[in-house]
């Protein structure tokens, strides 16, 4: 969560802005909202977005199992297409523009690699 958090230090502070619901059974939690958080990337940006000083927002899953009172636990789920697509980047244009490159059918290899 360290390279998260550094990118985007100002989540946390919108939360009049938000909708996020806890819930749980046993030893499992978890959080959710559309959107459950709201921040600004900046510093050195984060998994390859570029610090654009945009403020956008996240929808996410964040589930926890726990064991003994501890977080032993923690699986998240970002819609990271929808983050992309608020910065600009439209990532099934893209792969749109990549797969034209394809070789489509069948391709020979030298018996060597075989």
């Amino acid at each position: 969560q360290i390279p998260f958090l550094s990118a985007m230090p100002d989540r946390g502070q919108y939360n009049d802005e938000i909708s996020f619901h806890f819930f749980g059974d046993d030893q499992y939690t978890a959080v959710t909202g559309w959107p459950d958080m709201i921040q600004t990337v900046t510093d050195d940006g984060w998994m390859g977005i570029a610090p654009a000083g945009k403020k956008i927002t996240m929808c996410s899953l964040d589930f926890w199992r726990i064991e003994n009172g501890l977080i032993r636990e923690n699986w998240v789920l970002l819609d990271l297409l929808d983050v992309y697509y608020q910065l600009g980047v439209d990532v099934f244009k893209r792969l749109k523009e990549f797969n034209k490159a394809r070789i489509l059918g069948k391709i020979s290899l030298p018996e060597a690699i075989l």
